[in-house]
């Protein structure tokens, strides 16, 4: 019984250089085809499942954050425009009757 001998029997083990892809391949192909589809598969579908997830998440975070900037917007603008005027006002009132007005001012409202 004569052994089957290919040209990489007849080249030494010191001389071949084999990339990580290769061994990984190499090993794979000592598991039964049945262990390795069922391996395929499940990465396949963890992959489809994370993206799924990502893509629903991203498009979650656009329409929140648009919504609220689209409703807290006008608040926040009405509500500075507001303190403005309300600085404004004392300020006015402070060059006209002097620091103490505007202090008693600040006290009654």
């Amino acid at each position: 019984m004569s052994a089957i001998r290919d040209e990489w029997d007849e080249i030494p083990d010191s001389e071949l250089h084999e990339t990580l892809l290769e061994r990984v391949e190499g090993l794979g192909e000592m598991f039964p085809d049945a262990l390795r589809s069922l391996v395929h598969s499940t990465v396949s579908w963890s992959t489809w499942g994370v993206k799924g997830v990502f893509s629903l998440t991203k498009s979650t975070v656009w329409v929140v954050s648009t919504t609220s900037l689209i409703a807290f917007l006008p608040y926040i603008i009405e509500k500075e425009r507001s303190d403005l005027e309300k600085t404004q006002v004392a300020q006015q009132r402070q060059m006209l009757l002097g620091p103490s007005a505007a202090i008693q001012q600040a006290k009654t409202a």
